[in-house]
């Protein structure tokens, strides 16, 4: 679901498997089967949102990370292993606001 934070393949790495943040939500027109989602890394960058412990709703991760809202992905459904976290709407929020702004939808 929307906000959640979860365990899958990397495509862009060897066979490892990161956390993702999950943006999309139930209209999506595949909602269940694959998702929008965006990268979480343990670099912290410019523009990347910082998870602070109040980002958190439920769950964790175990290091220190960041949302990289510029690197979005398409996960399916088989390529998820596990849901660790769900973030807060105020994150998810900030997240989907640096992103409008690498794709120009504002």
């Amino acid at each position: 679901p929307q906000s959640g934070v979860v365990i899958a393949h990397d495509p862009f790495g060897a066979g490892n498997n990161r956390p993702y943040l999950l943006l999309s939500d139930d209209r999506h027109p595949f909602h269940g089967q694959e998702y929008i989602a965006v990268v979480v890394t343990t670099t912290g960058r410019e523009n990347a949102v910082s998870l602070e412990a109040d980002s958190f709703e439920e769950g964790s991760l175990p290091r220190r990370s960041y949302v990289s809202p510029w690197n979005p992905v398409t996960l399916k459904e088989y390529q998820i292993d596990k849901h660790v976290a769900t973030l807060s709407e105020t994150i998810v929020d900030e997240v989907v606001a640096e992103l409008n702004t690498y794709v120009g939808t504002d």
